[in-house]
C-alpha cells in the first residue's frame, strides 16, 4: 500500500511539474513573435504586444515604464548600438497563476552587436483585450566569469 501510495505521488508530482512547464499555445505565439518583431528590428510591432501601463528592466538595470516609453527605448536601440541584432529566446517553464496572469521564465541571447548580449528573462503576462500581453519584462544579464 506504501509504495503504491509513494509510486502515485511521484506520478503526481511529475504531472503537474511537465502541466506548469506547458505553455499555452498563445504564450508560446507571443514569445515566437517577441522574437521575429525583433529580429526585424521592429520597436512598433514589439511595444504592442506590451500593456499600456507596463513596466521593463533592460539588461543594463534601466526601468522604462509604460507602453510608449518601451517603444522610444526599442526604436533607439535598433537605431542605435542594437542596429541589425538578431535576438534568440529560449523559453523555459510557464506558470499559470491565474487565468489571466502568467509568469514565464527562460534565457536570451542576442547577437550581432559589439559583443554577445545572454542572459535570463522574467515576465509577467496577463489577458488584455483577450490576448495575452507583457505586463512586466525583467532581464538579467549573464555575469562575466571571475577574473583568473
Amino acid at each position: 500500500m506504501r509504495r503504491r501510495l509513494t509510486a502515485a505521488a511521484a506520478f503526481l508530482t511529475i504531472t503537474v511539474a511537465l502541466t506548469a512547464q506547458t505553455a499555452d499555445p498563445e504564450i508560446a505565439k507571443l514569445v515566437t513573435q517577441y522574437q521575429a518583431s525583433y529580429n526585424k528590428n521592429d520597436g512598433k510591432a514589439l511595444a504592442a504586444m506590451y500593456t499600456a501601463d507596463a513596466l521593463r528592466v533592460g539588461p543594463t538595470g534601466q526601468l522604462i515604464a509604460g507602453r510608449a516609453a518601451i517603444e522610444k527605448d526599442y526604436l533607439a536601440n535598433f537605431a542605435g548600438p542594437f542596429k541589425g541584432t538578431k535576438l534568440t529566446l529560449r523559453p523555459g517553464r510557464t506558470q499559470v497563476v491565474k487565468p489571466d496572469v502568467a509568469l514565464i521564465e527562460g534565457t536570451y541571447e542576442v547577437s550581432g552587436a559589439a559583443a554577445p548580449v545572454k542572459g535570463r528573462y522574467v515576465n509577467t503576462l496577463v489577458r488584455d483585450g483577450g490576448q495575452w500581453r507583457l505586463a512586466s519584462v525583467v532581464t538579467i544579464p549573464e555575469l562575466a566569469p571571475p577574473a583568473k
